[in-house]
Order: structure tokens, then sequence, then C-alpha cells
């Protein structure tokens, strides 16, 4: 069965009348379109009044209606069905029908009918819009200037707006998600001002720490909520003047810059101002708690500390999940204490979690907490939390701000090994838990101690009582235990009460470190603590053994190792003892990825020479110790390397394969 259109006609620039031919009798008339838009959406449908007779029909189609039910700001494609009942029979011609488009007064859309295969089409399309920046301004008070459209629609009968979108992410410049609009009037020749305080931004758009924010002009009638809307383009003479920037002080804390996009859109990065405004002033942890204390920038009130997790969202993130802990005041400080086993307790955690640390208050956005330079936490250790079933650390995070991470508690065997390091980041990083490094390592082995950047020499000569330490800020609390540990000689001792089962010792401090001697008894290694310190112009010294001359350095260090290995091997069996053969890289990955060269690659060629010949002389005296050594596996360094690049610090990889060869030996 067929229905056949044979004329169309306008009638008074509210409906259309359709009369036709039907082959049998015609139970509904239906109009219908499908938006799809990421997938196919169900039919939106309008009925359609018809009359029948006999082998003729007439049908009336309102515009009003068709209007109401359209898709806004993009083309709507109605067919029109018979019955309904599947599959149904759509409306045809058997040849074109003259008709003419048609724009309904104070609309912004086109009507017109089409025959793609001979199916009855009503096109409804927008009117083609498109907008320009004339003049603008940005201060710290204001966004103006003009903007002129250009369109066939006699633009002052529209309701005209400004409209700010902001982007899901930086990348999606189709896509948005807050929106934020601003009533703009005429000047004359299709030109309108537009002024928006920017204290009446809102701050609904700083959901992430930058956002971008695309502007728009929107034309809309009366009585329709969604008018037509263009992107504002910027022309070649406009563009010096669009890039600007201002700061918005409290209670809001965020910068406003706009720029030209890459299709010469007005838009503009909006981003927290808040990074620094609180600051970890103090920190205190123990086996049952940690407490610190805050700095802040400005006074609060009913002030709360929040770990919030960062659950991730495309590029970004965004925080679902927190907890918080009462913030006490006494006299001009805030303090907060939180205890471990009420630490993000409950179903909050999930494996491999960051939570950010934020301080809320009345009135004002959360902060983040920035962790000061005096405050290290490298030492600190993974706790238990939520029963047992995860662990947490404390960290600083990319942004140097305080934070957490949470990692699922391991299974704990009977067997572990306790193994005791002697070295630095060669060998003790491959006991780290985070990520770059190996979490699962305490599933295998018990650091039962670890003295860092301390020297043969001068662990074999006697105790240095020198300088009080407590004054000196520029030290972090983590690194005066090194400096601690190294003066006060007491590495055998320590050693001897672990109990460890292997030793494991790298070099690094003997190839690269200078020795100072403070008098004929007692040296100290120039670590990088002390030579980063004001301490290292405090000290009084005899004088300094440094590697200007390895082979007179070399001549010197041979004296003491052999003394270091004859008490070594009185407390771990020559077997036991791992030496890790080390070596500084040449090059890293930038951060890019690409593979670059360190500029002093001659010098680290020759610091890597004199690291073979220490390490064939220890094991010459010592040949039944175990080796490590990844010279021709070529691992080289990382930008994003969790505590910066640098020759002695390599890719994630060297560390987990550390790790695998380490089982293999003790395990073996």
């Amino acid at each position: 069965m067929k229905f056949y259109i044979k004329e169309i006609q306008l009638t008074d620039s509210k409906t259309w009348k359709l009369q036709g031919f039907s082959e049998e009798k015609i139970n509904s008339i239906q109009a219908y379109y499908n938006e799809v838009q990421e997938y196919k959406h169900p039919e939106q449908k309008l009925n359609i009044p018809f009359t029948q007779d006999k082998n003729s029909f007439t049908a009336i189609i309102s515009v009003d209606e068709l209007a109401n039910l359209s898709l806004p700001n993009n083309q709507t494609f109605w067919k029109f069905k018979v019955n309904g009942v599947y599959p149904y029979t759509h409306l045809i011609t058997d040849g074109p029908i003259i008709n003419k488009p048609f724009q309904p007064e104070n609309s912004l859309y086109q009507y017109h009918f089409d025959f793609p295969e001979g199916i009855l089409t009503l096109v409804r399309k927008p009117t083609e819009l498109l907008a320009s920046i004339e003049n603008y301004t940005l201060n710290a008070d204001m966004i103006s200037g003009s903007i002129k459209i250009k369109s066939s629609l006699p633009i002052n009968q529209f309701n005209t707006k400004l409209i700010f979108k902001r982007r899901s992410t930086p990348s999606f410049y189709l896509f948005h998600e807050q929106h934020q609009s601003f009533d703009l009037r005429f000047i004359n020749d299709n030109t309108v001002s537009y002024s928006i305080p920017v204290k009446e931004l809102t701050t609904d758009f700083l959901v992430d720490n930058t956002n971008i924010l695309d502007a728009m002009i929107e034309l809309s009638s009366s009585g329709n909520k969604i008018g037509l809307s263009a992107f504002l383009s910027i022309d070649l003479e406009m563009k010096p003047s669009i890039p600007r920037e201002i700061e918005i002080a409290a209670p809001v804390f965020a910068s406003l810059r706009s720029y030209v996009t890459g299709s010469n859109r007005l838009s503009f990065y909006f981003k927290k101002n808040i990074q620094g405004l609180v600051s970890l002033s103090q920190f205190k942890e123990t086996k049952k708690d940690f407490s610190f204390q805050l700095k802040l920038e400005n006074s609060i009130s009913e002030g709360q500390v929040v770990a919030k997790r960062a659950d991730k969202k495309a590029d970004t993130f965004e925080y679902n999940v927190e907890q918080t802990w009462p913030l006490k005041k006494i006299l001009t400080k805030y303090s907060a204490q939180i205890n471990k086993d009420n630490f993000l307790s409950g179903s909050l955690n999930k494996p491999d979690a960051q939570w950010d640390f934020f301080l809320r208050s009345a009135n004002m956005p959360d902060l983040p907490i920035l962790v000061s330079d005096n405050i290290d936490f490298r030492s600190s250790e993974l706790f238990d939390i939520a029963k047992k079933q995860f662990k947490a650390q404390l960290i600083k995070n990319d942004s140097n701000n305080l934070s957490c991470r949470t990692v699922s508690a391991p299974k704990i065997k009977q067997d572990l090994t306790k193994i005791a390091v002697l070295g630095t980041c060669f060998s003790r990083n491959a006991f780290n838990s985070s990520p770059y490094f190996n979490p699962d390592y305490k599933t295998f082995f018990e650091c039962s101690f670890t003295q860092f950047h301390s020297s043969i020499i001068s662990i074999m000569t006697k105790p240095a009582n020198l300088i009080n330490l407590d004054k000196y800020t520029d030290i972090t609390a983590n690194e005066k235990s090194y400096v601690d540990e190294d003066w006060g000689k007491k590495f055998f001792i320590n050693l001897k009460k672990s109990n460890s089962d292997y030793f494991l010792i790298d070099l690094y401090s003997d190839v690269i470190r200078p020795v100072i001697w403070i008098d004929k008894e007692t040296a100290i290694s120039l670590s990088y603590v002390i030579e980063q310190s004001q301490l290292l112009n405090d000290i009084s010294y005899e004088r300094i053994l440094d590697h200007i001359d390895n082979e007179t350095y070399f001549e010197e260090w041979k004296y003491y190792a052999d003394q270091f290995i004859e008490k070594l091997t009185e407390i771990i069996p020559a077997n036991r003892v791992i030496l890790n053969l080390g070596g500084f890289t040449t090059s890293y990955y930038d951060e890019k990825g690409k593979v670059v060269n360190y500029k002093n690659k001659m010098g680290i060629e020759k610091n890597n020479y004199f690291w073979d010949r220490l390490n064939n002389y220890f094991l010459s005296k010592l040949p039944e110790a175990k080796v490590i050594d990844f010279s021709k596996k070529n691992y080289i360094g990382d930008f994003n390397y969790p505590f910066g690049h640098s020759f002695s610090h390599f890719e994630s990889s060297y560390y987990k394969d550390f790790l695998k060869e380490l089982i293999y030996i003790t395990k073996s």
C-alpha cells in the first residue's frame, strides 16, 4: 500500500496543508525523527490530524507544534509515517512538488520540504549565525567590549546573550558542562556591547584546577528557552588585544586569562589560584597517630581538615569521597591530630588511590595544604588502615601538597628475608612501596637496617662530636638522620642489632662524594645534605679528600675498605653480602619521552670508570660476595622520577628488575 502527497500549501503562516492520494484507509499519521548523538535516541513523535474522503486525504501540520519538538541549534529531518504498526509506510511522492522555503516571523529557523528517495521530509534548518569580537577589554573589574553579528535575521528583534561554557576537559572543545549567560544590549548595525563584572562569574566553573571557558553568543526569540548560538571569532587584527590575565582575590582565589584558540575563537583559562595559601609547617608521626600544624595566609572560621580521594576523570580527576577531622586553634596556630585507627576508615578505600588534603572553612574554597621544604615524607612508612585491609602512607604529591596514597595490604609471608642496606637510592629505593618502585616488596623483604650516604672511610673512623644540627632549618628531619648516623659511627653496632639475613651495599658515596677529615682520627662524609646546607660552611676541618685526584683517593680508600670488609664479615657471612655494582646513566627520558643525553656525559663516564675500580677491589677482597650487575641492560634516567631526575636515578623498570634479581639471589 502507498500514500502519495500531491500538493503542499502553506496557510496563514501557521500550518501546512498536505493533500494526497491513499490506496486504502488511513488510521493515523505521525511526524517523527531520531536524534543521533553518540547513540540513536528514541523517536520524537507528533500526531498529525487528517481527514480522508475515499482515496483522497488532507493532513494539517502545525508550524508551532513542530518547532517546539525540533532539535535546538541543529537541523531536524522530520519524516511522516502512516499507521502505528511496523513496518511503517512513509508518505511519499511520485515526483517533485513545488514548495518554497519558509521562515516564520521572529523565527531563527527556516523550513522546506525535501524528497530524498521520494520520501516526504520536512527540514528545519537554523539560520546561519556568525559573530566576531570588535572591541575587547579585560581588567580586574570587568570583561567588556562589543560583538559584531553577521546574519540575515533582523537581529534587534531577538534576545541576545553572552554565554560562557566550561569544557568537560581541554581537549573536548565540542562538549561543555557548566555554563552562565549574561544579557546583552544592541548598539546599532547588528552590534551588541557586553560589560560583564568579573565578580559575577560563577564559582561553579572552578571544577578542576584549570578550566577552559568558551565564549559564545546566543540569539533567542521570546518564549524559547534555547536559541541559536555561535562561537566568538577573532579576526587577525584583533588577536594582539585578546591575551590578558587578571587575579581574582578572596573569596574566589582564581585567575582569569583570555586567549585565542587554534580555531581563532575567544576562550578563557579560569584557574584556581589556591596554591600556597595554607602550608604544613610542622609534622609528627607516631605508630598510633600523626599530627600537624598549619600556617595560614588568611584567618578562618569553622576549620576542618579534609582528605579527598582523587578519582580518575579522563586526563584529570575529581573528588567524590572524603573524610574530615576537626581543626583546633591555639592562639594564632591551627593544628590537627588524626588517629591511624580511624584514618580513612569504613568503605572509603580502593587500591592504589591518592587522597589529597585540604583545609576547609566557612565562605572559602577548600585550600590544598602545601608541604614546607623542611618536611620530608620519604622515610615515612606504610601503616595499616581499614582493619588492615589497606595500607597508607603520607606523601608530597606532584604539586608539593600533602597527600596520602593507599594500597591493598599484602599477605605477608612468614619467610621474610631481613636485609640491611648501606648505600644510596641505587639500592634502597628498590624497597620503596610507591608505584614507581616496588609496591609489593614487603611480601619478600624486611629492611632491618639502613644507613644512607656514608662513605666507607667515614664509617671506619672515630665519632664526630661537632655541631648541633637542630638549628639548621635548611636540612629536613629525614636528612638530619643521615648526618647523625654518619657522625655517630655506630654502623656495626646497628648492623649487629638488626640480625639481618643479608647485607646489600653500593659504593656511590665512595665513588663521587668527598670526605672531610675533621682531624687525624675523625672523618665525615661530605654528602649532598651537607653540601646544600649552611652546615658546610660551619664545620671546622683539617683537610678534604676529594675526587680531583682519584688515584690519591683510591689509595687511601683501600686501606679503610680492607678494615671495613674484615669487620663486616664478623657479623655477616661473606656469601650473604650483596654488592650492587651500580653505575651512572648518561641519558634520560625527558618530559616528552624523548631520550636526551646529560650535558656532562664525559664526567659521568669518568665516574663510572672509577666506580668499576672500587667494585673490582671490593670483590677482590670479598670474592664470595653476591653481585647485582645491570651494566649490560642499559637502563636510563626518567624525567618523571619521583624525587627528581639525575644521572643517579633510573627509570622505573630498573627498580622492579632489581627486586626480582634480589629475590632470585636470596631465595634460591
